[in-house]
């Protein structure tokens, strides 16, 4: 058997002899004429290397160059490479084996040395970060009883969160897009008009048929004045009819008078010189007959007198009914005109005004809204599903940021009404409203602002039901 003794790395051994430069920072340039893998060897006079160092690799005409760090031995003038990376190792190691082999390096070759990672970090730990480490290193005993507090503490803070969160579930009702609701009232424009008044400002305090605003519009406030103007000539009209009926009947006594003395102007005579005569002459029996009928309200001819009275106290009545249509015409005109006026329903408070005076407003147009006097509220919606786990009388949880600050609040279930959701009129569920504990009109309306969001917990009591369902069953 023969055996031969060969190095574990032959190609790091084997030196070549070609030129092989290197530029000093000077810019003295040093040929090797002898090198190899690990290191090159220059002149016994070539021995200060000191600062920066460039070994360039002749391919094709053109230098391949970088930075290297060479350490000396202790054989003169030899210099062995100190930390070259990867690339630069497979750079040069391309360049040896051309030489070797007689043939010229491919473009391939040099790329793909150029393209190799520029450093492989090492896997496993050197002496020195080994010796560090165990140095640091703790009891086991104590790194033992670290581990299990470390280990129990993380199991404690996830019984008691995950256990928090399924309690929470289990003994609360989440309500959704729960939020703060006024009881507002509000007030539209019943017609088309101009706004001629507001007599409220936001804050005022109103009652009942209190006027809270004037809308006129032209085309009514134009018949009223028409109607009105209508109702003064019959007015003018009935006067003048009757101060005739006065003046005809102040001329009653004068005819009766007249009557009468031609009566006994004929009479007298007469009854002094024949009065035993059976038959009244013509003109004393017409003369008797005259203030007879007179006397009875009785006229011998057409347009008499009682006729006359007659037909201006007609004219009288006329004048009258007339004048009492026209003032029931401007009784409606002016009602007409009388429903622009809008009137508070309610007592309460101004909650804001939305109209300016001398604007023109439309029908139905909000004018003023007015909050009644009593507490805000806190409404939630639920689905369906949770029908029979609410109920009216529940104890509820309401959080609420005030002034920068989370605060809460506790109250009671007072209404549940089946509705949609507000922010998914699509979903069909229940409404609940909630009034807060000790909170009156003052204070909800300093801590709820209207439409503000809320957190709200209905509280299921769990354990109550269960002691109630224990005495049942006792």
């Amino acid at each position: 058997m023969n055996i031969r003794h060969e190095c574990p790395m032959p190609e790091l051994s084997f030196s070549v002899a070609a030129p092989l430069h290197l530029h000093k920072e000077n810019g003295c340039k040093l040929i090797a004429t002898r090198w190899s893998l690990a290191g090159v060897w220059l002149a016994p006079d070539d021995d200060d290397l000191s600062g920066d160092i460039y070994l360039s690799v002749p391919f094709q005409g053109v230098d391949v160059s970088f930075p290297v760090v060479l350490k000396a031995t202790d054989v003169p003038g030899h210099y062995t490479f100190h930390k070259l990376t990867v690339r630069q190792r497979e750079t040069l190691g391309a360049f040896y084996k051309g030489v070797l082999s007689g043939q010229m390096v491919s473009t391939y070759d040099i790329i793909t040395s150029l393209d190799t990672p520029v450093d492989l970090v090492p896997m496993g730990e050197t002496e020195q970060e080994e010796t560090a480490g165990q140095a640091k290193a703790k009891p086991r005993l104590l790194r033992a009883l670290w581990n299990v507090a470390f280990y129990l503490a993380g199991a404690a803070f996830l019984v008691l969160f995950l256990g928090g969160q399924i309690w929470q579930r289990l003994s609360h009702v989440q309500l959704d897009h729960a939020r703060f609701v006024a009881p507002i009232t509000e007030y539209k424009a019943p017609e088309a008009g101009y706004l001629t008044r507001i007599n409220v400002a936001v804050g005022d305090q109103v009652n009942p048929g209190d006027i809270l605003a004037r809308i006129e519009d032209p085309d009514r406030e134009s018949d009223v004045e028409d109607v009105r103007a209508e109702v003064l000539l019959a007015e003018r009209r009935l006067r003048i009819a009757r101060n005739r009926v006065a003046e005809h009947r102040l001329q009653r006594k004068a005819q009766h008078a007249a009557l009468l003395a031609r009566f006994q102007t004929l009479w007298t005579p007469w009854r002094v010189n024949d009065r035993h005569a059976l038959a009244y002459p013509d003109q004393i029996e017409t003369a008797r007959l005259a203030l007879y009928n007179f006397e009875r309200q009785r006229d011998p001819n057409a347009m008499g007198y009682f006729d006359m009275l007659d037909t201006l106290e007609e004219t009288v009545t006329e004048r009258d009914l007339d004048l009492r249509r026209w003032k029931r015409e401007l009784r409606h005109r002016k009602a007409a005109a009388d429903e622009l006026v809008v009137r508070a329903k309610f007592e309460g408070t101004v909650f804001g005004v939305y109209a300016l005076k001398g604007s023109y407003i439309a029908r139905d147009d909000l004018v003023v809204e007015i909050e009644d006097n009593t507490p805000r509220m806190a409404v939630g919606w639920i689905d369906d599903s949770m029908a029979t786990t609410v109920h009216i009388g529940m104890t509820a949880d309401i959080s609420y940021v005030f002034r920068g600050q989370t605060k809460h609040n506790q109250g009671q279930v007072i209404d549940i009404q089946a509705g949609t959701d507000i922010a998914q009129p699509d979903k069909f569920g229940m409404v609940i409203t909630i009034q807060a504990d000790d909170a009156g009109l003052k204070k909800t309306r300093k801590w709820f602002r209207r439409n503000a969001p809320a957190r709200i917990r209905l509280k299921r009591g769990l354990f109550a039901s269960w002691f109630e369902r224990d005495n049942g069953r006792s």
